[in-house]
C-alpha cells in the first residue's frame, strides 16, 4: 500500500486522502514524499504548532485566508466581519507577483492533519487556486492535493455561531463535505499495518473504539484498567493525559514544586520571524533535577537515543547540559539544545522550483515537563505508560487519540470511567471511512491515473493559455502607463500578443488531434505527429523568444522598467520551458523523463532592458544622444530629490524634442511639447543652460524653427496688432460622450458610434462621475460598486493593475476608474 500510494502521488495527478490508524506510518510517508517526489510541492498544516513540527507552513498564511467563515457563493460581498464569499475573498487578496508565480508553478499541495481543516476553508483554498492559476474549471486550479490525517482523531474547530452560518451550505464541518471534494472525491487510501501496537486484543479494542463498535469483551478490558486512586511511583514513567490545558499545567506545576532541588530556567533563543503562538516548546523552560520530562523531538544523531514522546527523569543540570535517565535505558542521555525552523516557500527565478526559505528559528532543549499533557498535544506521540483522565472529554475522537498513544494495554490506567458519550464516533466519519479502496482497486486506479497524467503532461506542451495571459498582463501594463514609454514602439506588445494568440489556437487544434490519436491507441502515429509538431512549435517558439529578447520599448522610469522587465521575463520563462521540454524527442513521453527534463531547466537571461537610462540605448530619432543623456540625468536628479514622477518635470517626448531642436531661449522652450509656463519657470533655464553649453562645445545652433508650429498660449495682455480671425474651437470630446450618454446610449454603443474604444468612453464618463454630473448608480450595479470598493481598500493612488488582477473578469479598468472617480467626488463633498 505504501508503494502504491507513492506512485499515485508521484506519477499521477489524482487527489488522494491518505489515512490510517495511529501508528501506521502516515508521518513516515509524508517524509518520504518530501524527499523523493519530483513535483514542485508545498506542505501545509492547519495550526502553527502542527506546521512547525511538520516542517510546514500554516494553510491560512500560505493562502492569506481570512479568519471569518467562507460562504461558497459567487454574488454579494458577505457580511462584514462575519463571513466572506468568493468575491470578497478574491478582492481582499494582496499577493505579490512572486507569490502568484509560486502558486502558478505549484504541482502538489500537501495538507497534514486534515481532520482539523474545515470544509469552508478547503473551498476557499480551491477558489484562490482557480483564480490565481486562471483555471476556473479545474478543481484546485489543476493542483494535485494530498490530504494526510485520521478523521477519527481531532475534529475541526467551529464555534456555534459560525456553524449557524455555515450549516446552510455544508452537511458537516469536515473537509470531505466541502463542495470541491464533493465535485471530485479523492482516492481513499488507508494504511492498516500498525507499528505502534503489537498486541492483538489491544489493536482490536482500538479499532472498535475508532469505529464506534465496542463489544462487551472490549468494554470489560477498558473497565479492568480503571483505577481512580493510582498515582504511579516516581521512576515508573507514567504520564497523565487530560482534556484541558489548565489541568495539565496545574499538575506539572504542583509536581515540580514538590521537588526540593533548585529550579533552573532555560530561555529559548528566537531568531528572525517566529510567531509566539507557534512556539514548539516553552520559551522559559523551568526544570529541576528529579523532574519527569518528555522529549518533544526525535533524535537527529545516528544513535537515535530518544524519540518524540519518550519519558525520563532529569539527573543532572548545568548551564548548557541536561542529562535524562529513561527507564530500561542503561545510560543517561545527554540532551543538547535543538532548533525548529519557521519556513516560507519561495520561487527560484532561475529554475522555477519551489524552495523553503527559513524565516526564523526557535532553539531550546527538546524537553517538556511530563507528569501531564493534554490529549490534543499528545497527538502523534508514543507512550509506554499513561494515566488517562478523559472523563471530561469534549471532542469526538479524543478518547481514541488518548488510548492509541500507548504501545500496550497494560501501560494504560484510567483515572475516570469513559462514558458512552465520549466513545461516540460521528456517524458521518464512519460513513466516509467506508470509501476506502482495496489494494487491487488501487492498482487499477494507478494504471488509469498514470496514463491520464502522461496525457495531461503531453497536452501541456502545446497549451499556451498561461503565456497568452502573461502577455495580456504585459499589454495592459503598457496601456496603463503609455505616457511613460516611447510612443513609437507602443504597438509592439499588442503585436506580440497577436502572435501568441495565433500559437494558442494552433496548439488547441493539435491537442484535439492528439486526443483522437491517443483514443485510437496508435503509438507509432502518435510519435510521428508529436515529432512533427515539436519541429513546428520549436520554430515558432524560437521566433517568439527572439522577438522578446529584442523588445524595443523603453522608458525613463526605473519602476516602470522593472515592472515591464519582470513581466517580459515571466513570458520568456514560460516559452523557454516549453522549448526545453519539446526538445526531449524520445518517442512517447513518460512522466519520469518529463520531470527529469523539467527539473533541469534554467531560465535564460533576459537581454532586453526597458530602462533607457541603464545603457546608451536611445531612440532611433534622436539627433544628439549625448545631449539626451545629459538632459535625462539632470531631470532624474530633480525627480529623485523631490520624490516626484519623471513626467512631472520632463517626459520622454519632452527630452527627445529638446535634444533634437536645441531651444536657446525660454520662448523657444515654450514650443517644446510638455513645457508650459509653470515648468518653464521652475526648470526652464536649467535645461537651457545644459543645451546651450552642449551647442557651444559642438558648434550647434537652435533648430526650433524646424519643429512643426505649436499654437501659442493666449497672452493675458491685449494685442495691439490686428488679431487674426479665430478658428472655431474644437468640440469637447468628453462633452460629446456626456450628451450621448444622457440621450440614453450605453458606453459600448457610444464607442461604436464615435469609433472610439470602450475604455476611452469609460474614461470620459469617469470624468463626469468625479464632477458629480453622472451618478455612479447610473453606470454600475450596486454589487459591482461594492466589489470594486472592497478591492480598493488601502489603495492610495497609482497604477490600478493590481486592483484589476484581484478582480479578474469581474470588473473592467474603466469600471475601476469610475468607482475611484466616485470616491473622489465623495471626498470633495465632505470638504
Amino acid at each position: 500500500m505504501f508503494q502504491i500510494a507513492v506512485e499515485l502521488v508521484t506519477q499521477s495527478s489524482r487527489n488522494i486522502f491518505l489515512t490510517g490508524k495511529a501508528g501506521t506510518g502516515k508521518t513516515t510517508f509524508l517524509k518520504f514524499i518530501r524527499e523523493h517526489s519530483p513535483k514542485r510541492m508545498a506542505v501545509t498544516a492547519p495550526t502553527g504548532v502542527a506546521a512547525i513540527n511538520a516542517g510546514a507552513v500554516t494553510l491560512h498564511s500560505f493562502f492569506q485566508l481570512p479568519l471569518a467563515p467562507f460562504i461558497p457563493e459567487s454574488k454579494g460581498v458577505g457580511v462584514e466581519g462575519e463571513t466572506v464569499n468568493k468575491h470578497s475573498l478574491l478582492s481582499r487578496l494582496r499577493m505579490n507577483s512572486e507569490k502568484k508565480k509560486l502558486l502558478q508553478e505549484l504541482e502538489l499541495l500537501i495538507i497534514d492533519e486534515i481532520s482539523m481543516v474545515r470544509a469552508d476553508t478547503l473551498d476557499a483554498v480551491d477558489t484562490i487556486l482557480r483564480h490565481i492559476r486562471n483555471r476556473h474549471h479545474e478543481v484546485f486550479g489543476g493542483v494535485q492535493l494530498l490530504f494526510i490525517g485520521d478523521m477519527f482523531q481531532l475534529p475541526p474547530v467551529v464555534r456555534n455561531e459560525e456553524w449557524a452560518l455555515l450549516s446552510t451550505y455544508y452537511e458537516s464541518p469536515y473537509f470531505f463535505d466541502s463542495n470541491v471534494i464533493r465535485q471530485d472525491i479523492p482516492l481513499y487510501i488507508e494504511f492498516d499495518k500498525i507499528y505502534r501496537q503489537s498486541e492483538g486484543n489491544f489493536i482490536r479494542l482500538l479499532n472498535q473504539v475508532r469505529n464506534n463498535e465496542l463489544d462487551e469483551d472490549s468494554k470489560k478490558m477498558l473497565e479492568s484498567r480503571y483505577d481512580p486512586d493510582f498515582a504511579g511511583s516516581r521512576h515508573e514513567g507514567y504520564i497523565i493525559l487530560t482534556t484541558h490545558n489548565d489541568t495539565a499545567r496545574q499538575i506539572n506545576n504542583a509536581q515540580l514544586s514538590r521537588l526540593e532541588n533548585k529550579t533552573q530556567v532555560f530561555k529559548a533563543a528566537v531568531e528572525g520571524e517566529f510567531p509566539p503562538g507557534s512556539y514548539p516548546a516553552d520559551e522559559d523552560l523551568e526544570l529541576k533535577i528529579g523532574a519527569q520530562v518528555m522529549f518533544i523531538k526525535n533524535d537527529t544523531d545516528k544513535g537515535k537515543r530518544y524519540y518524540n514522546g519518550k519519558i525520563g527523569v532529569i539527573t543532572y543540570i548545568n548551564d548548557d547540559r541536561i542529562y535524562v535517565q529513561c527507564k530500561d535505558d542503561p545510560q543517561e542521555i545527554e540532551v543538547k539544545k535543538d532548533s525548529w525552523e519557521n519556513i516560507r516557500y519561495s520561487l527560484d527565478n532561475t529554475t522555477r522550483s519551489l524552495e523553503e526559505k527559513v524565516l526564523g528559528s526557535f532553539s531550546q532543549f527538546p524537553l517538556r515537563l511530563a507528569w501531564a499533557i493534554t490529549i490534543h498535544k499528545s497527538q502523534g506521540l508514543t507512550f509506554e505508560k499513561a494515566i488517562i483522565d478523559a472523563g471530561r472529554s469534549f471532542a469526538a475522537g479524543q478518547v481514541y487519540v488518548a488510548l492509541s498513544r500507548c504501545t500496550k494495554l497494560e501501560g494504560i490506567v484510567l483515572h475516570s470511567k469513559i462514558n458512552n458519550s465520549s466513545l461516540q464516533t460521528d456517524p458521518r466519519i464512519v460513513a466516509f471511512s467506508k470509501k476506502c479502496a482495496a489494494a487491487q482497486q488501487l492498482e487499477t486506479e494507478l494504471q488509469e491515473a498514470r496514463e491520464a497524467y502522461r496525457v495531461k503532461l503531453l497536452l501541456s506542451l502545446f497549451d499556451y493559455t498561461r503565456e497568452v495571459a502573461d502577455c495580456n498582463e504585459l499589454v495592459n501594463y503598457v496601456l496603463e502607463h503609455a505616457k511613460s514609454f516611447e510612443p513609437a514602439d507602443s504597438e509592439w506588445p499588442a503585436q506580440l500578443l497577436g502572435a501568441l494568440t495565433a500559437q494558442l489556437e494552433t496548439g488547441k487544434r493539435f491537442q484535439s488531434q492528439l486526443l483522437r490519436i491517443i483514443g485510437e491507441k496508435n503509438d507509432s502515429l502518435l510519435v510521428e505527429r508529436i515529432n512533427a509538431a515539436a519541429t513546428h512549435f520549436l520554430k515558432e517558439i524560437n521566433g517568439l523568444v527572439k522577438t522578446i529578447q529584442q523588445s524595443p520599448l523603453t522608458t525613463d522610469s526605473r519602476n516602470h522598467a522593472k515592472e515591464y522587465n519582470d513581466l517580459l521575463r515571466e513570458l520568456l520563462a514560460g516559452l523557454s520551458m516549453k522549448k526545453h521540454l519539446l526538445e526531449i524527442r524520445e518517442g512517447v513521453l513518460d512522466t519520469d523523463t518529463w520531470h527529469k527534463r523539467r527539473n533541469s531547466f534554467s531560465v535564460p537571461v533576459l537581454q532586453a532592458n526597458a530602462y533607457a537610462g541603464s545603457t546608451q540605448k536611445t531612440h532611433s530619432e534622436v539627433l544628439h544622444p549625448q545631449l539626451q543623456q545629459q538632459l535625462r540625468k539632470y531631470r532624474d536628479s530633480i525627480c529623485e530629490a523631490k520624490g516626484i514622477p519623471l513626467y512631472l518635470v520632463a517626459g520622454t517626448q519632452t527630452i527627445l524634442e529638446m535634444a533634437n531642436y536645441l531651444p536657446h531661449t525660454l520662448d523657444e522652450l515654450s514650443r517644446v511639447s510638455g513645457f508650459g509656463p509653470a515648468k518653464i519657470k521652475s526648470y526652464g533655464q536649467q535645461f537651457l543652460d545644459i543645451i546651450i553649453t552642449f551647442c557651444g562645445e559642438n558648434g550647434y545652433s537652435s533648430r526650433i524653427d524646424q519643429k512643426p508650429v505649436k499654437s501659442k498660449r493666449k497672452s493675458k495682455e491685449p494685442s495691439t496688432t490686428e488679431e487674426k480671425p479665430k478658428k472655431p474651437a474644437k468640440p469637447d470630446t468628453k462633452d460629446e460622450t456626456f450628451q450621448l450618454f444622457k440621450s440614453g446610449m450605453q458606453a459600448s454603443a457610444i464607442a461604436r458610434h464615435r469609433n472610439l474604444t470602450v475604455q476611452t468612453i469609460e474614461g470620459h464618463l469617469a470624468h463626469y462621475v468625479q464632477a458629480g454630473s453622472i451618478s455612479i448608480q447610473e453606470l454600475l450595479s450596486a454589487e459591482t460598486i461594492q466589489l470594486i470598493e472592497r478591492a480598493l481598500e488601502g489603495y492610495e493612488g497609482g497604477a490600478i493593475i493590481p486592483i484589476k488582477q484581484q478582480l479578474g473578469d469581474n470588473a473592467t479598468y474603466g469600471e475601476i476608474r469610475m468607482v475611484i472617480a466616485w470616491k473622489e467626488h465623495q471626498k470633495q463633498l465632505l470638504g
